[in-house]
C-alpha cells in the first residue's frame, strides 16, 4: 500500500484493476482498510471520482486526483 499526505494526515491508497472496467482505479482507504472513495481513470483518458455517497474533504480528493494524474 502507498500513502498520501493530506494536511497533517497520512492516508493509505492502492491501485486496483477490474475486468469490467477498461482502466485503473486508485482506492483511498480508511484506517480499517475500507474504500472511502476511488479515482477511476479509463483507458480513454476520462477521470472520475466515486465517493459512494459519502462526504469527503475536498482537499483529500484534490490530493488523490493529483497523484492519479501523475500515473496517466
Amino acid at each position: 500500500m502507498e500513502m498520501l499526505t493530506f494536511g497533517n494526515q497520512t492516508i493509505a491508497y492502492q491501485w486496483a484493476s477490474d475486468v469490467a472496467f477498461d482502466g485503473i482505479r486508485m482506492e483511498v482507504l480508511s484506517e480499517k482498510g475500507d474504500v472511502i472513495f476511488d479515482v477511476s481513470m479509463s483507458d480513454d483518458g476520462l477521470m472520475t471520482v466515486n465517493t459512494f455517497g459519502k462526504e469527503v474533504a475536498a482537499d483529500l480528493i484534490k490530493a488523490a486526483v493529483e497523484i492519479a494524474q501523475r500515473r496517466q
